[in-house]
């Protein structure tokens, strides 16, 4: 009998150690297969009191920073105020006196009731670490694959926009030594364009008997006949050029042309009346324009120096409204 009952032992304990080996790993697999690495006070970290959150009583909660994946859930006995993902880490803003912490992950398990080392204060930051497990490097390379195949798929949906084309007319005022000039100014454009602009004073110096300098000689005689003191003044200039907008509603323009500026002054009647051409504030020839327009819905404003050849200078202002504007596009 005794022997026979040593073999029947044997077979017993070797079942008994093959089912311990089994049973152990499948055990230790779905434990919790990570934990707190370190917990400590921020107190450098001024986050929490610059941009404070509140809980439901008004007073300003406790920032705890925990350096984990995105992946990781919590549950306080407080209750959790508020959840930011940030790079690298997760924000958890937690009432005033939270004491304990449960964190869990879908595939790592659950490590409940994590005690603090002191009550959470009101404006503090904290951080909290975690080892995790490492990762293998075939799901790190997937995980990027993933990521990157995302972007691609935003990128391609992204929908922009043509900004609708633009038609407009303004009326402008200018103003100069020899007194104010009208003005229209045309313009097309979407985010580029271009523009014209013709203004005048309206008036003429008409017919000259003789020519004389800026002070009144007449030119190369050196004689400074008799003026009455009054006199003509005559200005026009049209200028064109592109429109580029640089942000929203507000848009440069610039662009070249042609102007002329004349005076004559009166000649007395003693010297046989008329008028005599004044060279040196009379200017003609290329003509420059710079400015920006302002736009508001339907309605424009603009402000703009002109010159012409760089001897007469005027100021110019003007008010406009878009005759048409169509709508966006998709591009």
């Amino acid at each position: 009998m005794t022997a026979k009952r040593k073999p029947i032992a044997h077979t017993l304990s070797a079942a008994l150690l093959l089912f311990v080996l089994l049973t152990v790993p499948a055990l230790t697999a779905t434990a919790q297969q990570f934990a707190v690495k370190g917990f400590r006070t921020l107190p450098n970290d001024v986050s929490a009191f610059i941009s404070p959150v509140r809980d439901l009583n008004g007073d300003a909660c406790a920032l705890l920073k925990v350096i984990a994946p995105r992946e990781f859930d919590f549950a306080s006995p407080l209750g959790i105020v508020s959840r930011r993902d940030e790079v690298g880490e997760i924000w958890l803003y937690l009432p005033k006196g939270s004491r304990r912490l449960t964190l869990k992950h879908p595939r790592w398990g659950v490590l409940r009731d994590y005690r603090f080392a002191a009550p959470l204060e009101s404006h503090v930051t904290y951080e909290l670490s975690l080892n995790i497990p490492q990762q293998p490097d075939s799901i790190k390379r997937d995980t990027v694959v993933l990521t990157r195949t995302v972007r691609d798929t935003v990128a391609v949906a992204t929908t922009r926009h043509r900004l609708p084309l633009t038609i407009g007319a303004a009326l402008t005022a200018s103003v100069h030594t020899n007194g104010p000039s009208w003005g229209l100014m045309l313009f097309a454009m979407r985010r580029h364009g271009a523009f014209i602009h013709a203004s005048t004073d309206l008036r003429s110096i008409g017919d000259t008997r003789m020519e004389c300098d800026e002070a009144g000689y007449v030119d190369q005689s050196g004689i400074l006949p008799y003026y009455t003191g009054s006199g003509r003044h005559s200005s026009f200039a049209v200028t064109a050029g592109p429109v580029h907008r640089l942000w929203r509603g507000v848009n440069l323009f610039y662009g070249a042309g042609y102007g002329r500026t004349a005076t004559a002054w009166q000649l007395d009647d003693s010297e046989g009346g008329g008028y005599a051409l004044n060279n040196g504030l009379t200017h003609s020839g290329l003509a420059a324009e710079a400015g920006v327009a302002l736009s508001f819905g339907h309605f424009c404003i603009t402000a703009s120096a002109v010159t012409i050849g760089g001897r007469h200078w005027q100021g110019c202002v003007g008010i406009g409204v878009a005759l048409f504007k169509g709508k966006k596009v998709k591009k």
